[in-house]
Formats: C-alpha cells, sequence, structure tokens
C-alpha cells in the first residue's frame, strides 16, 4: 500500500532555498518559451540585418526551438556586390539573460544548400552589439567551414572551397558607410581553385586554377593591409602583399599591391591566347597592381 507523500530516497532530497530555485527556473524557462514574443522579434532582426547590412535578406519559412531560438529556411541574400545567394537554413540562439539587459548577443550557423558532406558549406558566429538597433558598438566573430566559393561567388569561381576565421568590431554603427569602419582580421584558407575569365575594363584576367590560396588581411577604418596572399597551383604560385581601401560599392575598392608570380607552363599559354607578353615557365617577374578592382592597372 502507497502512502502520501511519497517517501523521496534520501539523495534525491533538495535542501529548502535550492529546490525552490531550481523549480522557479524551470517555470521561468517554460513561461518564456510559451509566451515570448518570436514574430515580432524574427520579423525585427531581418529588418535590423537588412539595414545595417545594405542586403535584401529573405526567408520563405521560420520556427522556434528551445530555449530561445529562430530559424529561418530557404533564405534569399540578394545584393548588388553578391548577387543572389541561396540559403538553406540560418539557426540563431539569442542570450535571454544580456536581452533583458537591453544587449543583443545572437550565436548564428548557416547552411548553405547542396553540400553532400556532413558539417561542410556552413558559417558559424556569435555578434554582441550593445544595443537592439545595432547602432552602439558592435563586435562580430566567425568561423566558415568548407563554403563552396562557386555558391556565393557565380559566376566568378566555379570550383574552389575556403576555410578560415574573422573577427571585427565596430564603435558606431548608425550610418550606411560605417559598416566599412572599425577594426578586424581575416584569416583564410582556399582549395582547389578554380576562377573564370573575368573582363577588368578594356581587357580581361585569364582564367586560372590554384591548388591552395592562403590569405591575411588587418583592416582599420577601410583600410586593409594584406599581410600575406600567397598561392600556387598548375598555373604557377604567386605572392602578394600591399593595401587595399575598401569602398562602396565593393567593386570600387582600391589596390595597391605588389605582386610576385612564377607562372608554369598553363599560365604561359593562356597568357599568349589573350595576346599577353610572353612568359618564360619558372622565371618570377613582379609587378604593381593599382587602382579599382574591376579596374586596376598593372605596373611591370
Amino acid at each position: 500500500m502507497m502512502t502520501w507523500p511519497f517517501a523521496w530516497p534520501e539523495t534525491l532530497k533538495l535542501k529548502g532555498p535550492l529546490g525552490w530555485g531550481l523549480a522557479s527556473m524551470a517555470c521561468f524557462i517554460v513561461f518564456l518559451f510559451l509566451t515570448f514574443p518570436y514574430g515580432p522579434l524574427q520579423t525585427r532582426l531581418l529588418t535590423e540585418l537588412n539595414r545595417a547590412s545594405g542586403w535584401e535578406i529573405r526567408a520563405a519559412d521560420w520556427s522556434v526551438g528551445l530555449p530561445m531560438t529562430i530559424e529561418w529556411r530557404d533564405v534569399i541574400l540578394a545584393g548588388p556586390t553578391i548577387g543572389v545567394i541561396p540559403v538553406e537554413a540560418v539557426r540563431t540562439t539569442i542570450g535571454v539573460f544580456q536581452a533583458f539587459l537591453g544587449r543583443l548577443v545572437i550565436d548564428c550557423a548557416i547552411q548553405l544548400p547542396g553540400v553532400p558532406q556532413a558539417g561542410a558549406g556552413r558559417a558559424m558566429g556569435t555578434l554582441t552589439a550593445a544595443a537592439w538597433s545595432l547602432q552602439g558598438p558592435v563586435f562580430v566573430k566567425g568561423h566558415l567551414q568548407q563554403v563552396d566559393l562557386a555558391t556565393v561567388l557565380k559566376p566568378y569561381v566555379s570550383r574552389g572551397t575556403v576555410q578560415g576565421d574573422f573577427m571585427h568590431q565596430w564603435n558606431n554603427t548608425q550610418g550606411a558607410h560605417d559598416a566599412l569602419k572599425g577594426e578586424g582580421t581575416v584569416k583564410v584558407e582556399i582549395k582547389d581553385l578554380a576562377v573564370e575569365r573575368i573582363a577588368a575594363g578594356t581587357s580581361s584576367i585569364p582564367s586560372l586554377t590554384f591548388g591552395q590560396i592562403q590569405a591575411s588581411l588587418a583592416c582599420r577604418d577601410g583600410a586593409c593591409d594584406v599581410t600575406e596572399l600567397k598561392g600556387d597551383g598548375v598555373d604557377g604560385s604567386f605572392t602578394a602583399q600591399g593595401r587595399v581601401m575598401l569602398q562602396q560599392p565593393v567593386q570600387q575598392s582600391l589596390l595597391d599591391l605588389t605582386v610576385t608570380v612564377i607562372p608554369g607552363a598553363g599560365f604561359a599559354q593562356k597568357a599568349a591566347s589573350l595576346s599577353l607578353p610572353p612568359f618564360q615557365p619558372g622565371t618570377p617577374f613582379t609587378f604593381k597592381l593599382v587602382g579599382p578592382i574591376m579596374n586596376a592597372k598593372v605596373a611591370l
């Protein structure tokens, strides 16, 4: 015969204050999940991201999860500098306690479509802002996990994957031009890259293939120092150093780079087909690359 109340084992009994504290926390989490205005929140987040990034971000559907997670599915990123990038899913987790203090902390994971390998094609990061309006200090830190460049850089790239880390901090993000300010670093590694032929002003850049490219940049208020840029492949190898001055739109950013190239047999053949000066395979040459990205001038 059972009696009430049950005789709980001593190991499961909790002291009064601790037990009430845990019970109160559990009730609070359940109440928060059931009553939190996720609809207005996800609309506000998309609106602020559109404003701060200058892109158009659209989501076909969204859902919520525990403890405070919003997931957008079939997302489209569109803009004058990036074209249209399809995204399979965007999952964001919001810091609960920071939100009650008026701060915004978002952990975000972006999954690109058409990636057969588990864990690949993902971009993960954390955004920390002093206010929900994203108009105060903002800090972003993230990681790229084998992102397919052909998905995000069509029609310029037909093959290649990138992996790397980035971070950036802004003291003020009130204006559209503030996106280029602040300071941060980018370090990436690109593998198996195939770049299509690109028209640059009255000339064109031949299609190139590289097995590996490594790049590191340190940026401050729109000026990015190229601390490392090197690559090698069937078309040869290169190293570069210098500075990039970011402009809006990004295609108008100004280059000031010193590039040393050791052409391979493949590049020598492509140069001949484009009426470029003959290059002896294995013989290095150095040139300056200056001016806007899409109309840069070469000085030997």
